[in-house]
């Protein structure tokens, strides 16, 4: 049974290994999640080298996504033990110093000077996770006068999030700049960009690219796609414009649970699942899915239902983080997740409920798609077969879940690679057809071959004529596999 679920690995020194690599993608891994927070450019390059020559050896595409690191914001400089803070004390962060002087003050570094004209009294600013909360009482001279409301042990570098701060700068820092250009000279398939406020954030990001690629001469018409990842309350707040931006979304839970209030998270996680699948772009689940893995070879229960419901709720994939990039047991918690996920699946507690077919808003794209499913589903085909050179019209068939496999011809790698980021999607690469008939025999052999049908089986075939042209879907048909 193949799964539609879509797996994410964080790639780290637990897992860069070529041979622990190649079991987590024989374990269910789709997607390898470059953290550009953390490691060098040579450790991403062999990293890249040796992800590229497995998807030769096992002839899966595998997705690279270079996550940028965003701008994180980090306290500065403490003393090597720490320094604690009490409750209901006073304490001043300063912008302009770098390390924490022993002083009456004590004042503690923050040497973001370009957000200090965002913050303002009463604004909270939380420190490790939120373990750690103050609110702002004064502003003055580049000093911070905060009350401390939970108290702890300060140490170095501990991030800082301001959750009711409208901070409006660039999400692209210089460093994200500089890394996003060795993404696109590397060859990435996706870029994962940090801390989105609104969609200019994602143009902004897309022109970037668009003009690395020209100036190193690597110009496509399948460009790298981008991910917007939603971990501020004005992300979700303009969550409609940046899908719009965006081409996939990614519910990065661990900054949102601290930004916004924990018990919303859960609501938020699944709006932003329903949006992304109304307009047909791809939605990762993020963060602790499994992360009590990252040690034990067992997740606990609760890790267990989070992954079902992200399946539930319709993702089209979920990752790890810690679990693989630094944890004990990678290809094991790679299993264990692709477990959860069959599962779940097997069960149908994940069918989407069909859209309405009559509704007279809907393109006849979005009417054809729909109906691909609801033939599948009466004539009890096997797979729909899908020609798709962008890629959209594969995505289009993914958003309406049908339980059948979705296998898509495309002639680009690239294309193939991003479409398995989507649920359900079964992408390889045809070459170019002449004809319909040309494109079904082509097809139809693939998916023999990869034991996906029979003969005397039946597949609903999608695509549009003249072939090869994109942006045209006109035909749907079932076929018997001969």
């Amino acid at each position: 049974m193949h799964k539609h679920t879509k797996i994410v690995v964080t790639i780290g020194p637990a897992c860069e290994d070529k041979e622990i690599l190649k079991q987590m993608v024989q374990a269910g891994m789709n997607c390898a999640r470059l953290n550009f927070s953390h490691g060098t450019y040579d450790e991403f390059t062999k990293i890249y080298n040796n992800i590229r020559e497995l998807e030769k050896e096992l002839n899966e595409p595998i997705i690279v996504l270079q996550d940028l690191q965003g701008p994180k914001i980090r306290i500065g400089e403490m003393p090597k033990e720490g320094v604690e803070i009490e409750d209901g004390s006073e304490i001043i962060f300063s912008t302009k110093i770098k390390k924490y002087t022993d002083g009456k003050d004590g004042e503690i570094p923050f040497f973001h000077a370009e957000l200090y004209n965002f913050l303002k009294p009463g604004d909270r600013l939380l420190i490790n996770d939120g373990r750690c909360e103050t609110k702002i009482t004064k502003l003055e001279d580049g000093k911070i006068f905060a009350h401390v409301i939970e108290g702890g042990l300060l140490t170095s570098h501990k991030g800082v999030n301001l959750p009711d701060s409208d901070i409006t700068l660039s999400s692209l820092t210089t460093k994200d700049k500089e890394d996003l250009l060795f993404g696109v000279k590397m060859g990435v398939d996706m870029v994962a960009i940090s801390f989105v406020n609104k969609a200019e954030d994602v143009l902004d990001t897309r022109f970037l690219i668009k003009d690395y690629e020209i100036k190193l001469g690597l110009e496509s018409e399948h460009p790298i796609q981008i991910i917007a990842k939603i971990e501020r309350p004005q992300a979700v707040e303009n969550l409609d414009s940046i899908l719009d931006a965006a081409d996939g979304v990614m519910v990065a839970r661990g900054d949102l649970g601290v930004e916004i209030r924990a018990a919303e998270v859960p609501l938020v996680q699944k709006r932003i699942i329903e949006v992304a699948n109304k307009l047909a772009k791809p939605v990762i689940v993020a963060t602790q899915m499994l992360d009590s893995m990252t040690a034990s070879r067992r997740p606990t229960r609760a890790e267990v239902s989070d992954v079902a419901n992200a399946v539930i709720d319709h993702a089209d994939a979920v990752m790890l983080s810690n679990e693989t990039s630094v944890g004990e047991h990678p290809v094991l918690v790679v299993e264990m997740m692709a477990d959860i996920i069959l599962t779940t699946e097997k069960s149908h507690y994940d069918d989407l409920d069909m859209p309405n077919t009559k509704d007279k808003h809907l393109s006849s794209e979005n009417a054809i798609t729909n109906l691909s499913r609801t033939l599948a589903e009466e004539v009890k085909a096997k797979a729909i077969v899908v020609a798709s050179i962008s890629g959209s019209t594969g995505r289009l068939i993914s958003s309406v879940r049908p339980n059948v496999h979705i296998v898509v011809a495309t002639t680009s790698e690239r294309v193939q690679r991003q479409l398995n980021l989507s649920w359900g999607v079964i992408p390889f690469i045809l070459h170019p057809c002449r004809s319909i008939e040309e494109l079904v025999e082509n097809s139809v052999n693939y998916i023999k071959k990869r034991h996906l049908v029979k003969t005397g089986e039946k597949v609903i075939v999608v695509a549009g004529e003249p072939v090869g042209e994109a942006g045209k879907i006109n035909l749907l048909e079932v076929r018997e596999v001969k």
